[in-house]
């Protein structure tokens, strides 16, 4: 199948994992600490299985258009993983907090597509590096 990696970035972060992750959750705050979000929510309020997630990316100058994801799979204190998946097509995006001390961890950062959806997203691809280059980066300066 094909498949097609946008992000896989790695960045430290002096807090514990589970600091990081907790942070990461308060999705009402990521527009204010991004520059690369104009707006985000998570509809049900809480992070499991199957909520929606709607985000809405700044990139360049172009406008910043409301996407809505599906939760695929939450791991409290350790990943999020959020996309978009359809027969013979996917795009997911995760966020994993990796323990390295008591006061330090590794967020990993990935985007990647799979089967028909990577060639559909193909022409988008450098927007969406330089999206998840920065909001990685925001992140990590976070702490």
């Amino acid at each position: 199948m094909l498949k097609r990696y946008y992000t896989d970035l790695v960045t430290e972060a002096p807090v514990s994992a589970r600091q990081a992750y907790r942070f990461f959750c308060n999705i009402d705050d990521w527009a204010d600490w991004s520059g690369a979000i104009d707006k985000a929510r998570l509809f049900g309020g809480e992070w499991r299985k199957g909520s929606f997630l709607m985000f809405a990316p700044k990139v360049d100058n172009l406008p910043a258009p409301p996407l809505v994801v599906r939760l695929l799979d939450v791991q409290p204190e350790r990943s999020i993983t959020w996309g978009l998946e359809l027969p013979g097509a996917s795009i997911k995006h995760r966020f994993s907090f990796i323990p390295v001390g008591d006061d330090q961890c590794r967020i990993h950062h990935e985007e990647w597509s799979e089967g028909l959806m990577t060639l559909l997203v193909w022409p988008a691809a450098g927007l969406i590096r330089r999206f998840n280059d920065r909001f990685a980066r925001e992140l990590a300066a976070m702490f």
